[in-house]
């Protein structure tokens, strides 16, 4: 026995001493700061001649054979080709009668302090040259007093000292547990107001009593502060008045157009009552007071009722992007979460009934007049920055969006619902220089917003060497060890 005993102490001693030793050996790997991929110098004046210009509002439309001159980050001239003299020193860039659509936007991204390396490059080499980023590293510290790097980021992408999107909100704190006392609350929202962040991400538990949820909704409320995120199940959107700006994710909204909603715990065994309880006319009604109280809807079915039904049968969407553009250990991490979704086959016909009900909802909300945007959840499981959007987009028009409602809500539709209409969304005289060149019609078939030729974001050209640049860089700094390691230390580090 004492034996047996010592062989065990001094197992144990080894591992606490590999693990020590692993510990420090990761903090010291990380310690060189990661290298940043510079944005193309902008052109003092950019022309592309013979484009075909995409305008995605009402059925969609395309104004063929334009121009468009750009100066600086901004548009100044679109109008027929050959309309006006290209400005002496012009950059000229012939498009060859290819589509050029508006810059898409992903609603709703979250990232690390290693997104300049891992995530930004990838979104503008896919399109996606705004963001709503809707939780960074110190959202998962849950401390209000951590430092986000977003204003920092904001200035070396408009300087162009790195490659990146523009992004255009984002949420450093994620509330999780209701304080206790109201002079709290208000000293949360006047910490996030003071970093310039305008509204306050709700991720409370799906069974928070109601009254705590109305406690947070009365508090931002007498603050002017806004409110957007996850809605508990235990939560009747019809009763009371919330300040709400958006809801996100089909998962938060499903519930609310069934009346098992208050019983509903969210698991699996509870997702056929859901879908039993769905009621229609009380989804209408639902859906009736988003729309009139201008509530947007980001659905973000890949990482949510298609995750789960994905996840059910042990499928992964993302192959070979995921190989090369995706640190280790989020692979890992994402590989065990499949893993643990998996279902048997009863459970995945019902999850794959979730996903179907999910998506005509969307529908339903569309029709109803309610603000659908796109976004990705980028960085949850399988969820790739930029790739995803356009599955994205796909399963909106799977939902019976058409191409162009799909197009609406990754450009016209955020830039109006933040208030960005003037200088965004749209390709037009005043607008700031955010533009993609398709190779094929997007209002055709949504997945030609896949055959990207070039991107132009805040007035600089990623032409097909330049994207291929931000592939490789991101390629190369998932599969560096000091980037791993720096990735590594976050999961501690910023908990």
């Amino acid at each position: 026995m004492r034996t047996l005993l010592a062989v065990l102490r001094r197992a144990l001693v080894a591992t606490l001493a590999a693990a020590l030793l692993a510990f420090l050996a990761i903090n010291l790997l990380a310690l060189p700061e990661p290298s940043v991929l510079p944005a193309p110098v902008r052109s003092p004046v950019t022309v592309i001649s013979n484009a075909n210009v995409v305008d995605p509002r009402g059925h969609g439309s395309i104004a063929y054979g334009q121009m468009i001159v750009i100066v600086g980050d901004t548009i100044s001239y679109v109008g027929a080709d050959g309309s006006r003299p290209v400005p002496a020193g012009a950059k000229v860039v012939p498009a060859g009668g290819k589509y050029l659509m508006p810059g898409l936007w992903d609603s709703h991204i979250h990232t690390l302090r290693l997104s300049p390396q891992l995530h930004f490059p990838l979104l503008i080499a896919n399109g996606v040259t705004s963001v709503r980023d809707m939780g960074n590293a110190c959202s998962w510290s849950g401390s209000a007093d951590c430092e986000p790097g977003t204003q920092r980021w904001r200035a070396q992408i408009q300087a162009g000292e790195i490659t990146g999107p523009r992004i255009v909100e984002s949420v450093s704190y994620h509330l999780e547990d209701v304080p206790e006392h109201d002079a709290e609350l208000r000293e949360l929202i006047a910490t996030l107001k003071g970093r310039g962040e305008r509204f306050l991400k709700i991720q409370m538990d799906e069974q928070v009593p109601a009254d705590d949820f109305a406690k947070v909704m009365r508090v931002a409320g007498e603050e002017g502060y806004r409110v957007s995120g996850h809605i508990p199940f235990s939560v009747d959107l019809l009763e009371g008045t919330h300040p709400l700006a958006g809801i996100e994710h089909d998962g938060s909204l499903l519930p609310q157009c069934s009346d098992f909603r208050a019983r509903f715990d969210g698991k699996n065994r509870s997702k056929a009552a859901l879908l039993a309880g769905m009621n229609r006319a009380r989804c209408e009604r639902v859906l009736k007071h988003l729309g009139k109280h201008g509530w947007t809807y980001t659905p973000t079915h890949i990482a949510s009722s298609g995750q789960d039904a994905a996840f059910a049968s042990g499928a992964s969407s993302t192959g070979a992007p995921a190989q090369r553009y995706v640190i280790a250990p989020q692979r890992w991490i994402w590989s065990f979460l499949r893993s643990a979704g998996k279902e048997g086959p009863e459970e995945r016909k019902i999850l794959a009934q979730v996903h179907q009900a999910a998506l005509g909802l969307t529908k339903q909300a569309h029709e109803a007049g309610v603000t659908v945007l796109a976004g990705s959840d980028a960085l949850d499981a399988d969820v790739i920055h930029g790739f995803s959007l356009h599955q994205e987009l796909q399963n909106l028009v799977a939902a019976g969006l058409t191409p162009s409602q799909a197009l609406f809500a990754a450009t016209v539709g955020p830039a109006r619902a933040h208030g960005a209409e003037s200088r965004l969304g749209l390709i037009e005289a005043g607008k700031y220089a955010d533009m993609v060149l398709l190779d094929a019609d997007p209002l055709r078939d949504i997945r030609n917003t896949q055959r990207i030729s070039a991107v132009v974001a805040d007035g600089r050209w990623y032409g097909k060497q330049e994207r291929a640049s931000a592939m490789r860089f991101v390629e190369d700094q998932a599969h560096r060890i000091s980037v791993i390691c720096r990735f590594l230390r976050g999961l501690w580090f910023e908990a």
